[in-house]
């Protein structure tokens, strides 16, 4: 009894030394410390029981209680090694014992008892699209362990998601069953309640003195107060919302001359709007401060540039409301590239540095003062490129307008990475330019990134109903955008396309219906002989056979077509200009009559000069940058040909919005003369309406694209003169276009758009009115695929109609027309 007595009294000791968890093994011996100073010992050895799963070496290590090592005992080491298991997350239960204990040296027994591990967990109580997303994100796997830090995350992480969808009081339980059969397996089970979606119901602004909470109201954005108007999604309170919102609200003042506006207090809470409905409000105390005006703005340390050059692209004049973003813009880059930073870099100055130091000085006034460091010119020492697997380097390179040697130009590599863009070879959203500077050699590195597209080549096949005696059309072609047809001339070369030229390639068919057919055959070569020469030519045959003609009976007719063009980049104005000779031959062979068409052959030789200014930064959907075309044609009258000449006009304009939207506007004009009058020839006049593929008879005539309208000849935009449709001698066109890029990657591009369009055709001068027009509004979208190329739809409206002739089936307006084409609009 005595020796029970005393094991007792020895195992309490040691339980009240070594903290709660702690025990002693009632199967060892050890020597009692009961009154023993704590002293340094040895772990001779360290034993490790209740563990399945977990190796005993992990235990042993986790805990730090490493044979060899030291401890003081009695001590906080072995307590201190419970609470590393625990932390682990691995074990719900821990127990260290001492088995054996001499003068130097100590043993150990660490007893564990292991967490469950997860078979599955389930989520219940919820909409299965929302169980969808929340398996996305949660991150709980089979086999892991069970552990309170496990569920905690997983509770965290599904409240998480409901507060950013606007929900409110999310409770969460949790239910751990253990799943026979399963090796000690456990499922989880999360029953949710969401809780309620509550909408904002009010904002409200206090000691705003300047502008009124309705103003506010709307600078609050993309947070939104809900009204009864407001039928399309709940006006929902998220976190990330409601501080992009207050943001907004500070830029606006800050906009606006209230550089010491600040946000004293915000506050968030629920409340009963209406009854027992509830709602949730906003509410921010505002502290707005002075209206700051410019006073002085004056310059040190400059000598490239005078002050007055330097205010001018500051855009602040002595009395102007101080707008920051407009400051902060302007001292470092704004869109229009015209920033100080900018007008330094440009002209080599890479290692400029403007300091701006601005006193508030009266009440409500601001002294801007810059100390300007100009330091020396940096010359480009070397420049580079990567990710051009498709494209060949001297491509890239002749593209480059960052030439080692040169000074250095921000705008030279801003005007570099649009050209890269713009050849289509690469994205345009993947090329990044890598600046490194050295400032104790005055030199800088250039290196571009770039981004091969997906696909250089496409291959075009779509189909679809043209209307009324046009009937089906199937078109397909082939397109090699960059071709080479040096590598084309060698066997390895065809692997499987040859490429890497940036020559261009196509091959085209178009079938209707009705006995229309076209084929064509094209090359060019951007970079002739090493230089920024273009050469190319065309080849096209256009048949048309039918025995049903809103004319005549059994008409026929057809063209042969061919063409070489010469074309160069030009200095002057700009080098954004360039020019384009075009040396052509057509043969007209027509058979019966077409409208006012002639039967018979027609042989026309053209001479066609084209000028060009283009700074659009995308050919499939610009965001920014405009479009310049001014063409004169000329058929001279020679022996056995027919004669015209021809002048035609467009112009466009992109300019990006807001979030990605773009608005675009354009406006074309054409005009044909003769001169002669025995010679003369009504083909090519103009035809206005529907698209190319819609426009089976294009070949005869110069038709004009118009959404909202059909492309046939007897239902296109023209004149009646003796009960049959002739082309006018001049045309008129606009549009109005909104567009928003809402997919942009390498394998698919989904850009929908709204528009407007209008347009006409006159006989001559004395009937040109550009005022009427014929109208239409409508919407539309452009579908980009690497391997089929861009392909647009739009559905238009009409608001006027067109006369056909010899028929009482008018085109009315009030109606839709669904029209289709292939390739780029711009």
């Amino acid at each position: 009894m005595l020796n029970l007595l005393k094991r007792i009294l020895i195992a309490a000791v040691l339980t009240l030394s070594c903290t709660p968890f702690l025990a002693q093994a009632q199967e060892f011996q050890i020597t009692d410390p009961t009154g023993t100073a704590p002293a340094e010992y040895q772990i001779a050895d360290v034993q490790v029981q209740g563990n399945e799963r977990t190796r005993s070496q992990f235990i042993i290590n986790a805990s730090s209680l490493n044979i060899g090592s030291d401890i003081i005992y009695p001590g906080d080491a072995i307590s201190t090694a419970v609470e590393r298991l625990y932390r682990s997350g691995l074990f719900s239960d821990i127990k260290i014992y001492v088995t054996e204990q001499t003068a130097t040296e100590i043993s150990l027994l660490i007893e564990v008892e292991e967490q469950p591990r997860i078979l599955e967990y389930k989520l219940k109580n919820i909409k299965r699209s929302q169980r969808r997303d929340l398996e996305d994100i949660i991150t709980l796997t089979p086999g892991t362990v069970v552990s309170d830090a496990a569920v905690g995350r997983v509770k965290n992480t599904i409240k998480r998601f409901y507060k950013e969808k606007g929900y409110w009081y999310t409770e969460i339980d949790t239910e751990i069953k253990e799943v026979e059969d399963a090796n000690d397996r456990v499922r989880v089970i999360f029953n949710i309640d969401a809780g309620d979606r509550l909408e904002v119901k009010d904002i409200e602004f206090n000691g705003n003195e300047a502008f009124s909470n309705r103003k506010l109201r709307r600078k609050i954005k993309p947070l939104k107060e809900d009204a009864w108007w407001k039928i399309f999604g709940k006006k929902v309170f998220k976190e990330e919302d409601f501080e992009e919102g207050k943001e907004s609200v500070l830029s606006f003042y800050r906009a606006n001359g209230y550089t010491d506006v600040r946000i004293l207090k915000d506050s968030v809470y629920t409340y009963d709007y209406k009854g027992d409905k509830e709602g949730i409000k906003v509410l921010l105390n505002i502290e707005e401060g002075p209206k700051y005006k410019v006073r002085n703005i004056t310059f040190d340390g400059n000598t490239v540039y005078e002050d007055a050059t330097l205010r001018e692209a500051l855009g602040f004049q002595k009395g102007d409301v101080f707008n920051q973003q407009k400051f902060e813009e302007n001292v470092n880059i704004n869109k229009d590239n015209t920033d100080l930073n900018s007008l330094y870099q440009n002209v080599g100055y890479l290692f400029f540095q403007a300091i701006p130091n601005i006193e508030k000085v009266a009440e409500d006034s601001l002294d801007i003062h810059f100390d300007i460091y100009e330091d020396e010119i940096a010359t480009i020492k070397n420049v580079d490129f990567t990710g051009n697997t498709r494209t060949h380097d001297d491509v890239v390179r002749r593209t480059l307008r960052t030439v080692p040697g040169n000074k250095y130009s921000r705008s030279a590599i801003i005007r570099t990475i649009r050209e890269l863009g713009t050849l289509g070879f690469f994205d345009p959203q993947g090329i990044e330019p890598d600046v490194r500077p050295n400032r104790q050699d005055k030199t800088v590195d250039v290196t571009y990134r770039l981004d091969d597209t997906e696909s250089t080549s496409n291959f075009e096949l779509s189909g679809g109903y043209g209307g009324s005696g046009i009937g089906v059309i199937i078109s397909t072609r082939v397109n090699f955008n960059n071709f080479s047809l040096q590598r084309a001339l060698k066997k390895e070369g065809w692997n499987p396309i040859p490429m890497g030229d940036g020559q261009q390639l196509s091959l085209g068919v178009q079938v209707t219906g009705t006995g229309y057919q076209s084929y064509s055959f094209g090359f060019s070569e951007p970079w002739f002989r090493g230089r920024p020469t273009s050469v190319g030519f065309n080849v096209s045959y256009d048949f048309y056979n039918s025995r049903r003609s809103s004319f005549n009976v059994n008409s026929k007719y057809s063209l042969f077509s061919s063409n070489i063009s010469i074309g160069r980049r030009l200095k002057w104005p700009d080098d954004y200009f360039s020019q384009r000779t075009v040396i052509g031959y057509q043969l007209y062979n027509i058979e019966g009559s077409s409208g006012a068409l002639s039967a018979g052959n027609s042989n026309l030789f053209t001479i066609r000069q084209v000028i060009e200014r283009n700074s659009l930064d995308n050919f499939i959907s610009p965001n920014t940058g405009s479009k310049f075309t001014f063409s004169a044609e000329a058929a001279p009258p020679l022996p056995g040909f027919s004669e015209f000449y021809k002048f035609r006009a467009d112009y466009q304009h992109h300019v990006p919005l807001v979030d990605r939207l773009v608005m675009t506007t354009q406006v074309q004009y054409g005009y044909i003369g003769y001169f002669t009058k025995d010679k003369r020839s009504e083909l090519n006049r103009f035809l206005v309406g529907g698209t190319q593929l819609q426009q089976r008879q294009s070949f005869l005539y110069d038709n004009i694209d118009l959404r909202g309208y059909p492309g046939s000849t007897t239902e296109s935009i023209g004149h009646v003169v003796d009960g049959r449709k002739i082309g006018g001698r001049m045309f008129s066109k606009y549009s109005l276009e909104l567009r928003y890029p809402a997919v942009t990657n390498d394998q698919v591009q989904i850009i929908p758009y709204t528009f407007t369009d209008a347009g006409n055709s006159y006989l001559d001068f004395n009937t040109f009115d550009p005022f009427s027009v014929k109208r239409s509004v409508g919407v539309g979208v452009r579908l980009y695929l690497p391997i089929l190329g861009l392909i647009d739809l739009s559905y238009g409206y009409r608001l006027d109609g067109v006369n056909v002739p010899n028929s009482t089936n008018d085109v009315q307006p009030g109606q839709w027309e669904f029209l289709f084409n292939i390739g780029a609009p711009f």
